[in-house]
């Protein structure tokens, strides 16, 4: 009996071990990149790809460096974002055999791992970049592969605006609304990346003109494009885990993903706000979307809480 199989599976051979391995490696992953971007901020790889050191990048504009370090942090910051949604979904989802669960992790993990093949855009090759994808992509096949538990009946999530949701619709709804935001801001923000590579406001914080920097090393323009394309691929994969979990997870006493959601703004939107703030860069028009994500992710919180974190039906 598959059910039987499953629940006596070693756990290396369940589905939830493996993406619960995935979501470390990403938490592990972005802790380091938020370290990096708030100390050194360029690795030896970069300096070697471009064939500048660091004082030499510093020199070629004063701003350039800040400018990297609000990328990568914030970038940093989407991947303990869906790390955390990614250990929590395979802790209270997917090894208590909630499909949805499992089915959230696998769209949002194989966006992020194709957003990879974005550098054929940027045309950056990224070496440490394709080393880590090597080793947590085999994960992501074992828990697609891997035994889910056996489990109890689990109704299925209400239809929008069900009586059974109480006030908890708009909630909801706006919760949706903030996994359709992040997927449109990864989608412009990887397609910046892989085309201008700036926004006017990015040219003015530094002063500067992509010609300019491009004269300075014909490598420096893929590089920046790089941590935009990438950090645009896991705003992606953050959007679907919101999206899916949203739309597929909404059930009574799911405290734990209230609890889950909440830390996901808190890691994606605390570091890309405060980085801004840190670095210098705060035009208006810019930090916007930022600040009204941010409230938006609140509000559905406050408005979804009282379903989420009350008892279930008998």
């Amino acid at each position: 009996m598959p059910d039987e199989q499953s629940s006596i599976a070693p756990v290396t051979r369940t589905s939830w071990f493996w993406t619960l391995l995935l979501g470390i490696s990403m938490l592990v992953g972005g802790s380091m990149a938020l370290v990096i971007a708030s100390t050194r901020i360029v690795l030896p790889y970069d300096e070697s790809m471009t064939g500048m050191s660091r004082e030499e990048l510093t020199a070629v504009n004063d701003k350039l460096l800040m400018f990297m370090a609000h990328d990568r942090a914030s970038l940093a910051g989407s991947m303990i974002s869906v790390g955390a949604l990614y250990v929590l979904l395979s802790l209270f989802g997917v090894r208590r055999g909630m499909h949805w669960a499992r089915t959230t992790i696998l769209v949002s993990a194989f966006t992020g791992f194709g957003s990879f093949f974005l550098f054929l855009g940027f045309g950056y090759f990224d070496p440490f970049h394709a080393f880590v994808t090597s080793i947590l992509f085999p994960m992501l096949l074992l828990s697609l592969q891997g035994a889910m538990p056996s489990s109890t009946y689990e109704p299925p999530a209400p239809r929008m605006g069900d009586r059974r949701e109480g006030g908890s619709s708009l909630g909801r709804l706006t919760l949706i609304g903030q996994g359709v935001i992040l997927l449109a801001a990864g989608t412009v923000i990887s397609f910046v990346g892989v085309t201008s590579v700036f926004v006017p406001e990015d040219l003015e914080f530094m002063q500067t003109s992509a010609g300019e920097l491009a004269a300075k090393s014909p490598r420096l323009l893929p590089l920046i494009a790089h941590d935009r394309a990438s950090f645009g691929g896991m705003l992606l994969s953050v959007g679907w885990v919101v999206l899916l979990s949203a739309w597929l997870g909404w059930r009574r006493d799911s405290a734990w993903l209230w609890w889950a959601i909440l830390l996901c703004g808190a890691a994606g939107y605390g570091p890309a706000i405060v980085v801004h703030l840190v670095v210098g860069y705060t035009n208006v028009w810019h930090l916007a979307p930022a600040f009204s994500g941010a409230a938006l992710l609140l509000l559905g919180l406050v408005l979804s809480r009282p379903f989420l974190c009350s008892p279930s039906e008998s």
